[in-house]
């Protein structure tokens, strides 16, 4: 998820950066830092541009671990603290209008010892806080299933914990729906079962941290996933389509198309036997690689009353003999080299492929689009 991945692009790059020295213009609030174990250390108040360190101002912390640091006109966004010496950084989420006081201890930046004077960054530690508590706890119970596999009772605690973290991050993000702090609880969920929450939140921070290299990221992010949840919507409406087209349970419409040796065969002509309706074509990569199990279905279950009739949407005879051939595909074979206009597939509303159709000794749909082992148990259950 995208907002890990950032906060440790933060972590060592503010490691890595070193103070300008540059004083810019006084226009905000005043950063005040009380740093255990600090004293004669440097702290240095970073932001990040590109994903680029770029150090706003540092300070010598005095004998008693104090200093300050005049902030600038700064926008709303995710800043860090990191002290010379040091292996973590704090995060802060804030603006220039504020005036925070922090303090932590100089071995352990990242959890500040105490935190006022931002709002955003006092949510945002909150969550924090949450998360690691729920982390200890899951890696005590992951331990135990590690150790034994069959600890039913570590099984169903984790379960429980997970459904209440869930939960309370769902929450977190609901009543902080405003707040940029939501961006890291966001991280911890499934954005494909929270696609709702997920668009409340990047609505909702649109105007409030509009030029953070962050919020475009999660814009960009929720963007994708609006656009495959659609795309997968498309696919479920096409696929109630076409189930809707020839329900199970209705007799296959009747077709007739020309084989390899132009001769023609229709459906009605297998009524009888148990058929696999298989549309594909010699371009399908998918249906080349499926064609196996077909195979394997076909050796099992031909002698029973089993029979294949594929329907290629291939336009080129040469291509679609060729793959015939190069498979091996011993079974009836159709097409009118119409491509994507052939007169079954229309029939059929195939807008995909492969695509299967079973059917009946009757003729009667029962079943569509088996593959693998799903055809083979349903064609032994068919045929005892």
């Amino acid at each position: 998820m995208w907002t890990k991945t950032l906060f440790i692009i933060i972590a060592s790059a503010a490691l890595g950066c070193s103070a300008t020295g540059q004083q810019q213009a006084n226009k905000g609030g005043i950063l005040s830092a009380t740093i255990a174990d600090g004293a004669g250390k440097t702290l240095f108040f970073n932001r990040f541009t590109n994903n680029a360190p770029a150090a706003v101002d540092s300070v010598v912390l005095d004998a008693n671990g104090k200093g300050s640091i005049q902030l600038p006109a700064l926008p709303m966004d995710f800043y860090a603290l990191t002290i010379s010496g040091g292996k973590d950084l704090m995060v802060l989420l804030l603006d220039s209008t504020e005036s925070p006081t922090v303090a932590a201890k100089a071995d352990s930046m990242a959890i500040p010892t105490s935190l006022e004077g931002s709002v955003n960054t006092v949510l945002l530690q909150g969550y924090f806080e949450h998360t690691r508590a729920f982390d200890r706890q899951r890696e005590v119970l992951v331990d135990r299933l590690n150790t034994n596999s069959q600890d039913t009772a570590a099984m169903a605690q984790l379960n429980a914990l997970s459904m209440d973290f869930n939960g309370r991050t769902r929450s977190f993000v609901q009543d902080h729906i405003s707040s940029p702090a939501v961006l890291a609880a966001l991280n911890r969920l499934d954005i494909r079962s929270e696609m709702p929450l997920f668009s409340q939140a990047r609505e909702a921070l649109r105007t409030v941290m509009p030029n953070s290299a962050y919020y475009a990221s999660f814009n960009e992010q929720v963007g994708r996933a609006e656009q495959q949840t659609q795309a997968a919507k498309l696919q479920e409406d096409q696929q109630a389509k076409l189930d809707n087209l020839i329900p199970i349970g209705s007799v296959a419409p009747d077709f007739s198309q020309n084989s390899p040796d132009g001769r023609p065969i229709s459906l009605s002509s297998l009524r009888g036997k148990v058929v696999l309706i298989d549309f594909w074509a010699s371009w399908c990569r998918p249906c080349r690689m499926e064609m196996p199990n077909v195979k394997k279905a076909y050796a099992t279950f031909h002698p029973k009353g089993f029979e294949i009739l594929g329907v290629s949407l291939d336009r080129d005879k040469g291509a679609w003999t060729g793959a015939i051939q190069q498979d091996g595909l011993p079974w009836k074979h159709v097409s009118d080299l119409a491509f994507w206009d052939n007169a079954a597939a229309q029939l059929y509303g195939v807008s995909s492929i492969p695509y299967t159709v079973l059917l009946d000794h009757d003729g009667k749909v029962i079943a569509k689009n088996l593959r693998g082992a799903a055809l083979e148990s349903k064609l032994a259950e068919v045929l005892k």
